[in-house]
């Protein structure tokens, strides 16, 4: 989930600060800089990403060991059985961690959510003479 921000909007502290007292229950660890991980469980996390103009919160495995080992899987067992076994016991836990922490990520900025929608053509109107 993408979230535009204006710039300054909030500091990386802050954010962490009222995600951890917002939700008490996960874990949350910084990774670099401006990257932070919530894990509800050991195979259910989510990224969050603090950029310039926006905020990514992105479903994820919260430890790297997980997503190396995922990794692992589909290059020793191919692509189509890692992802068929992900999809049905991983990713719709995964993106309901997501949506929960983007919900309020959201809420916090006060900034509407950025949908993807394709680019049409502006359609001229006719001018009455």
């Amino acid at each position: 989930m993408k979230i535009n921000i204006q710039p300054g909007a909030i500091t990386f502290e802050e954010l962490q600060s009222k995600l951890e007292q917002k939700f008490p229950n996960y874990n949350f660890k910084v990774r670099s800089k401006n990257f932070l991980v919530a894990s509800k469980s050991s195979t259910t996390g989510s990224n969050i990403l603090l950029r310039k103009n926006k905020i990514q919160v992105v479903g994820n495995f919260p430890t790297m060991g997980g997503q190396m080992l995922f990794v692992l899987c589909i290059l020793l067992l191919g692509f189509l059985i890692p992802l068929i076994v992900y999809f049905a016991a991983f990713h719709g836990k995964m993106k309901n961690l997501e949506k929960e922490i983007g919900a309020y990520v959201q809420e916090l900025v006060n900034a509407p959510k950025v949908v993807e929608t394709p680019q049409t053509e502006p359609v001229a109107e006719a001018v009455a003479e």
